[in-house]
């Protein structure tokens, strides 16, 4: 047997009696159930922003992780998308899994794919019997299922495996269980009907103005559409009309839906509240006492109580609106200052709102919040780096984490500009460190920054690059997807600078790497670039046959020193003289994967992150395929490390509007 990552899988498995591994679940219980430390890791220590490191070097660490094998999840459940609530349990949609609020004592449980879950972003979610109970979760990536009595996932699909719908993003669900289907928004609206499992879809090629779904409501057997940018629409027997502004809608920008019992149809929009009845639109906008806007989620409650919650930039507010004297009879504003981006009634008929911070529920005019005790600020992770002494730095979207990879769950430091106005910025698109620990970022939408003996440093001329590295005289080279390259002295001065006119291959610099050799490579999108000895010579160039692809995204040493250049579609093995192609994507068996990532780990096993999951192999003919399905939280791979302990660091996102965590991997 090929030594490396299947051997990992092995070992995992031969440990799951006392670390969780993949595909274990909870076991089964009447209410959600808690399950192994090790499968959700929710950590417990509130991070702190501080201006010092105090992980303890590595020197004095063990020469193998104290950690046992198994994976290990970190997300921020609190990332709200929508809500349901069933037998007294708040179900909630997070972009850090599914979480469950029991709401008499407000006990929590996290959920991701280590439980069974299909997605760790989750976008949708309703209560359907299908025919028995079940929460249905709408994920990045299809439908999960969820039994609430056990607290176990169904392991079939709601349709057959290679469906398109299960690899979709669900944008939205509604079960209707008086006519037996549910309601899938996703690329349109689809329809599975529950009886005999058909399936039927509708798009703008079958009359909507939109194939996005932002909301669904029924009427009867009437299917009404939210486009949240076209108007909406009706499906009628099989026809669909539409309503915009070319036939009398005040606002296309329609978010939300609810029908009132009377037959009126409630529609959220940007400039306001709409009603539609007897084909007449009236408008509750800014003109009205209310004054409601960005009106983004609508619930009825079966007393007749009309509930609206607003999305603006600022604070979202939660309005029980009256029609009649188009005032707000309940006026609340979000505690946390958040968009409230989701809405739910309880059974007794209270209002649940989630926000980008949890979850709070309506209670005697008093908003009670649910949160979960998560550190990681954002769930999208897109770089990693290793200080000196053994610290990870993680990279989000939304703010810096400093962690020991030896005792992940503990005394998190987290760097974000909202706390330190020094920082040029909080999402850390690459990270870079000198012998003496600093660190050198280059920021997306920020300026570039230097850590330093405690201090933050920016430099506003390096806005928004991409990639950076240390050379052998402690000089920053920072990179940048349409300016080439900056270089910086240790002080902070520019160096230089190199573009295409300088002989770079294309200006579009995705890739830095120093080697051992002295050499500072050059990742670009036409092809590989080598600096050494002051002098800058093309190695492949944009005609160049020897790689899979010159559109260069990432590089790595292996084990020898040898140069990998990881392309958009393989990965090659280059010693300074002979190029060996390890994987050819195309060839290969992998036609739709686009590289993001590289890393190696100690014995030899080369980690190619992907936008369709995370590929490993050793050489040109042995390479596999690690998905969701085997246990990663998503699919897009955004970063990648292994750490001083051989565990493999796997963050995920694709972009700051989904999610995808971070995931140590223990061998």
């Amino acid at each position: 047997m090929r030594k490396g990552f299947p051997f990992l899988l092995i070992l995992i498995l031969v440990f799951s009696s006392i670390a969780c591994s993949l595909g274990s679940k909870p076991k089964a219980s009447p209410t959600p159930v808690e399950t192994d430390a090790c499968c959700t890791n929710e950590p417990d220590i509130v991070s702190e922003v501080v201006e010092t490191s105090e992980v303890e070097p590595s020197a004095s660490s063990p020469a193998v992780s104290a950690l046992a094998p198994g994976y290990y999840a970190f997300t921020n459940a609190n990332v709200v998308r929508d809500l349901t609530v069933y037998d007294g349990v708040i179900h909630a949609a997070t972009l850090g899994g599914l979480v469950t609020w029991r709401l008499d004592s407000g006990y929590a449980m996290n959920y991701t794919p280590l439980n069974g879950m299909g997605h760790v972003s989750a976008n949708a979610i309703t209560y359907c019997e299908i025919p028995e109970p079940r929460i249905l979760v709408g994920t990045l990536s299809g439908i999960s299922s969820f039994d609430p009595k056990t607290g176990l996932w169904d392991k079939n699909t709601l349709l057959p495996s290679d469906h398109p719908l299960n690899s979709s993003k669900i944008e939205r669900l509604y079960c209707d269980q008086i006519n037996n289907r549910l309601l899938i928004g996703y690329y349109g609206l689809g329809i599975l009907n529950l009886t005999n499992n058909e399936f039927q879809q509708f798009t703008e090629k079958e009359g909507l103005l939109w194939n996005s779904v932002s909301d669904i409501s029924v009427s009867g057997k009437d299917i009404w559409i939210a486009s949240s940018y076209k108007g909406i629409a009706r499906l009628s027997n099989g026809t669909i009309t539409t309503y915009s502004a070319a036939n009398g809608m005040p606002d296309e920008r329609a978010y939300s839906l609810a029908i009132g019992k009377d037959g009126t149809l409630w529609v959220g929009a940007s400039s306001g509240l709409m009603s539609f009845k007897n084909n007449q639109w009236k408008l509750y906008g800014k003109d009205t006492t209310a004054n409601l806007s960005n009106i983004n989620e609508l619930e009825i409650s079966n007393d007749g109580k009309l509930w609206a919650v607003t999305a603006p930039l600022g604070s979202g507010r939660i309005c029980q609106f009256n029609p009649n004297t188009s005032t707000c009879e309940v006026d609340l504003r979000d505690s946390d200052n958040q968009a409230i981006l989701a809405l739910a009634l309880s059974e007794d008929g209270n209002p649940i709102i989630g926000t980008g911070k949890g979850i709070s529920v309506l209670e005697n005019e008093t908003l009670k919040s649910y949160k979960t005790e998560d550190n990681l600020v954002s769930n999208y992770v897109d770089s990693f780096a290793l200080e000196p002494n053994g610290a990870l730095w993680i990279g989000t979207d939304a703010g810096i984490h400093v962690i020991s990879p030896n005792d992940p769950k503990k005394d998190w430091i987290t760097f974000r500009q909202t706390d330190i106005p020094e920082m040029g910025g909080s999402w850390a698109k690459a990270m870079a460190f000198t012998t003496d620990s600093t660190v050198w970022i280059a920021m997306t939408n920020g300026s570039a920054s230097r850590y330093q003996n405690g201090v933050w440093t920016s430099y506003k001329e390096i806005y928004s690059y991409d990639s950076v590295a240390i050379d052998g005289k402690n000089r920053v080279w920072f990179g940048d997807d349409s300016k080439g390259i900056t270089v910086l002295n240790s002080d902070g001065s520019q160096a230089m600078t190199l573009t295409s006119a300088d002989g770079l291959p294309g200006d579009n610099v995705q890739a830095l790497l120093f080697d051992n050799q002295g050499r500072m490579w050059i990742g670009t999108n036409q092809g590989l670039a080598k600096y050494e000895n002051d002098k800058l010579d093309i190695v492949f160039d944009k005609d160049s046959k020897e790689i899979p692809n010159v559109y260069i995204r990432a590089l790595a040493l292996d084990n020898s020193g040898a140069l990998l250049i990881g392309t958009f579609t393989g990965v090659a093995r280059y010693d300074g003289n002979q190029v060996e192609t390890l994987i050819d994507f195309i060839k290969d068996g992998f036609q739709q994967a686009r590289l993001t990532t590289l890393a190696v780990s100690p014995n030899g096993d080369v980690f190619a992150g992907t936008d369709k999951g995370l590929l490993t192999g050793t050489d040109s003919t042995k390479w596999s395929m690690m998905t969701t399905q085997d246990g990663l939280m998503t699919n897009y791979i955004s970063a990648l490390i292994v750490d001083p302990y051989g565990a493999i660091w796997v963050g995920g996102g694709g972009s700051n509007f989904d999610g995808g965590g971070l995931l140590q991997i223990v061998p």
